[in-house]
């Protein structure tokens, strides 16, 4: 008798999780999904390490879009606020409300809406196949459409939205490839 292997299909709290067969999707309440290789143990971080010499809008390395300090990382965290893992397909940056958010690549705006989980969020297009996205905005500066700067500010910090998984101000950055969620730190500028 053929060996059968069984497949276990679960959503919880927006994340499917396909078992049985080795294998793992994971999606974010975004826009995007998170695609690629993750870790399927949480506590565990995924790092994409894609180099800047391998293509990119990387001639200018990416700006932090607001100063602050990274309280949650790239990859699974846990939220107290909500008491879950969940994958961060970004960093959050603790900044006040009200601070500037800036552009960390150029580009060109191609969304500006509001998410469940990230509240006003803006996405630019950097090209190169390369999107940034920023959530939890005050305000939005510019519009859809728009070609922005690097650097050039696109709206304010904002507060948290009511299924936020992170308490006070903050921004969430997200950098994509594609579909592809990659660790927005790898392309940091060293000062950043």
């Amino acid at each position: 008798m053929a060996n059968r292997r069984t497949t276990i299909l679960g959503v919880v709290a927006g994340i499917v999780v396909v078992a049985g067969a080795a294998a793992v999707v994971l999606t974010h309440r975004h826009q995007f999904p998170v695609t690629g290789t993750v870790s399927t143990k949480p506590g565990q971080t995924a790092t994409g390490t894609r180099s800047l010499a391998a293509g990119g809008p990387v001639s200018a390395p990416l700006e932090k879009p607001v100063s602050g300090k990274i309280t949650n990382g790239f990859g699974w965290q846990y939220s107290g606020a909500l008491n879950e893992w969940y994958y961060n397909p970004g960093i959050t940056i603790a900044a006040h409300k009200g601070k500037p958010v800036k552009a960390a690549w150029a580009g060109t705006v191609t969304n500006v809406t509001h998410q469940p989980h990230m509240g006003l969020t803006m996405t630019i297009r950097d090209g190169d196949g390369f999107s940034t996205v920023y959530g939890h905005l005050g305000e939005a500066d510019v519009k859809a459409g728009q070609t922005v700067h690097q650097g050039q500010v696109i709206g304010t910090v904002g507060g948290t939205s009511l299924y936020s998984r992170s308490a006070g101000s903050h921004l969430d950055f997200q950098v994509y490839h594609g579909a592809k969620a990659t660790n927005p730190v790898n392309y940091l500028h060293p000062s950043s």
